[in-house]
């Protein structure tokens, strides 16, 4: 069931920083995509920019608890910050799993704090469809920076690529992670790698990431650099934020946060096409009765007529447009 809200209402209470009605606007904009244009007409005269941080790694690296340490010392320096946090999601209410949230309980009520879990709803690429549009709602509340979680990546889950400006990859001692990222897209995504929780060790793979790193080609200039940390008693997460900061200087000095800015909108625009595209052919082209019929002549006949069977679906609908033409 979705829920009714007077948009115009929470707008204006918006706009006057109150957190309430950016909860509520996230939850219309998470549920209702449809409502989205709606919500952000209201926005057009807002001009400002948040920096965006992207924390990514396998299940268990501590991306949660890294993310609430990297929080509180941003919110130390009197910045605002929004966190989008990517949950799996629940096979039965399609909502996230809220567990990680636990290990951020120290900072959740920080008046220049806001924090939201997301449920991946099967999206792929690690991250929520949401995410976007709720990283420019915090824009427009004007966050400072934006902290983007992504739920456990495997080796093809990089779309937080589409969306951060300086992403840090997470790693730990003896998850053999350097030898999964050898083989993944992870190696080139990271601007910053990150072995957590030190003191199980991790000096051997810091040492396996620099010799991969020293074999890379950075087009940008930027050679990602190496950090170590214990992100439940703080340790080295000065340094990793330095080399944030650096990397933010870098991307800024250099233009390449224009390329990212536009990359990040190219990512959305696509997406919202693929959206379009998919309502149009289940609504225009192929409906799920037909979806059905198919399913079940498949089973019922030759499980092998499904290709030839879209196919020519497909090749009526190229006829038409042609016709059209």
């Amino acid at each position: 069931m979705k829920n009714e809200y007077n948009i115009e209402s929470l707008i204006a209470r918006f706009k006057n920083k109150d957190k309430i009605a950016l909860a509520k606007l996230i939850t219309i904009i998470e549920n209702e995509p449809e409502k989205v244009s709606e919500v952000f007409k209201y926005f057009e005269e807002i001009k400002h920019d948040s920096y965006i941080i992207g924390i990514t790694g396998s299940p268990g690296v501590g991306k949660s608890t890294l993310t609430g340490a990297i929080s509180k010392k941003l919110l130390d320096e009197g910045n605002y910050v929004g966190v989008i946090s990517i949950d799996p999601t629940s096979p039965f209410s399609g909502g996230a799993f809220l567990g990680d949230r636990i290990r951020m309980t120290n900072i959740s009520l920080h008046p220049n704090l806001f924090m939201r879990s997301l449920a991946s709803r099967g999206y792929k690429g690690g991250i929520s469809r949401a995410a976007f549009d709720i990283s420019m709602l915090y824009e427009a509340f004007g966050m400072d920076f934006i902290i983007i979680e992504t739920v456990g990546v495997g080796q093809a889950e990089l779309d937080i690529y589409n969306l951060a400006y300086s992403i840090v990859v997470v790693l730990v001692p003896g998850y053999g992670d350097a030898i999964q990222m050898q083989k993944a897209g992870i190696i080139e995504i990271g601007d910053i790698y990150d072995i957590n929780k030190k003191d199980f060790g991790g000096e051997d793979i810091a040492a396996h990431i620099q010799m991969m790193l020293d074999d890379g080609i950075f087009h940008s200039g930027w050679r990602p650099p190496v950090s170590m940390t214990d992100a439940i008693t703080g340790e080295g997460v000065d340094e990793l934020i330095q080399n944030i900061w650096d990397h933010k200087e870098h991307v800024e000095l250099s233009g390449i946060i224009n390329e990212k800015k536009m990359n990040r909108f190219r990512y959305k625009i696509k997406e919202l096409i693929y959206s379009k595209l998919e309502s149009l052919v289940l609504t225009s082209i192929i409906s799920q009765d037909e979806i059905n019929s198919i399913v079940q002549r498949a089973l019922n006949d030759n499980k092998f007529k499904i290709y030839q069977t879209i196919q020519d679906k497909f090749e009526d609908v190229d006829i038409q447009i042609t016709e059209k033409k």
